[in-house]
């Protein structure tokens, strides 16, 4: 595939892009966490195996889902006859207890690699009504076996397993493990407790020192400026949409007579191929360079028109607010009908990111997103 721009390697998250150049400070403050009070800290190291999610999609276990949030861990098999369904509906409680906006993720890993296939796990977890954030883990028994083992939920007989929710942050490195058959609250305990320790002071390795300096510089950098999408919902820019998922972000106004109908339906075939992928480690991000006329219901009007679906936000907001956020992504423009018309391809945690003409190949683009990452 040719390359859409000559990737940019970001030490410290610094966000370089030929029209706008953006730096981050290199040397940041770097949050030390403290552990959970309720159990003494685990010392846990997430591999970064290919494992299959419950709609058939690969999913890297570090990469995809664990980096850059707390989770909540546990270890079950589909024909189960004891503690598994139970603790599931514990956990599910949790789940909705913490509702849509949290930053938690949830993980279960099969026990029974050579029955649980992502069909008999999407199958397990539908009456337990699983949000957004939780994935049913399956896939080649090395790699599931792996991912057990580092996680402490590996047994000879998954019939002898325990009910255990292995809770952790692995940027404050901060792990304890919780009874899965307790009341929910307890896990809820173990949450809090695990999101509290992120601000508190202990040594990190190496691995979470890097994770914790990189978040800590693209939180500062990216903001938690408030701004609200085409539904009307409130969300902060870093946390709610940026952190640990990688982004496509460009500018656009609804008013537009020139680029942005057609720049936005070419995006949808993006957001098509990219599938499931949208909304939950991949946000899509249009940014209004019109404030004062773009309202949240003109940008549904906008996005209904042309066929976006969810996991791509469209966002508008107190003038003073996106245009902070504007001018961090090098999108200001005095004139709406003068703003640029690139998109932005970028992952937070990494601090990779490339520019792409927005009209580009979709395959190109698609390319992009999935191999952002790759060594070069």
């Amino acid at each position: 595939m040719p390359r859409l721009v000559s990737p940019l390697k970001i030490s410290s998250l610094t966000l370089a892009l030929v029209w706008a150049p953006l730096v981050l400070a290199q040397e940041v403050a770097v949050p030390t966490p403290r552990a959970a009070s309720s159990a003494p800290s685990l010392d846990v190291e997430v591999p970064d195996v290919a494992l299959v999610d419950q709609t058939g999609r690969e999913v890297k276990l570090w990469t995809d889902l664990v980096r850059g949030h707390t989770v909540a861990i546990n270890f079950i098999f589909t024909r189960c006859k004891t503690i598994c369904s139970p603790m599931t509906a514990t956990v599910a409680r949790v789940q909705k207890e913490l509702g849509p906006r949290s930053n938690v993720r949830f993980i279960s890993i099969t026990l029974d690699v050579a029955n649980d296939t992502p069909e008999r796990m999407a199958r397990f977890a539908e009456p337990f009504k699983p949000g957004p954030g939780w994935s049913f883990l399956t896939g080649e028994p090395a790699k599931v076996k792996e991912a057990l083992v580092a996680l402490g939920g590996y047994v000879p007989d998954k019939e002898a397993h325990r009910p255990t929710v292995l809770v952790g942050n692995a940027v404050s490195n901060t792990w304890t493990r919780v009874d899965g058959l307790g009341s929910p609250s307890a896990i809820l305990s173990a949450i809090r407790e695990v999101q509290a320790a992120s601000a508190g002071p202990t040594e990190l390795g190496p691995q979470a020192r890097d994770a914790a300096a990189q978040d800590a510089a693209a939180a500062k950098y990216f903001t938690n400026t408030e701004l609200v999408d085409q539904h009307g919902k409130t969300h902060r820019f870093y946390e709610d949409l940026v952190r640990g998922r990688k982004v496509l972000i460009n500018f656009a106004f609804t008013a537009c007579k020139g680029a942005c109908s057609p720049i936005t339906k070419h995006l949808t075939q993006v957001q098509e191929k990219l599938g499931g992928r949208v909304g939950k480690d991949i946000t899509m991000i249009t940014l209004s360079v019109d404030p004062a006329n773009d309202t949240p219901k003109s940008l549904g009007t906008f996005t209904k028109k042309l066929g976006v679906q969810p996991g791509w936000y469209f966002l508008t907001g107190a003038r003073e607010n996106i245009t902070l956020v504007l001018k961090k992504l090098g999108g200001y423009v005095d004139d709406p009908d003068a703003h640029n018309t690139t998109l932005l391809i970028g992952d937070s945690a990494t601090g990779m990111w490339v520019k792409s003409p927005a009209m580009a190949r979709v395959e190109n683009i698609v390319y992009a997103v999935e191999h952002l990452n790759d060594p070069r």
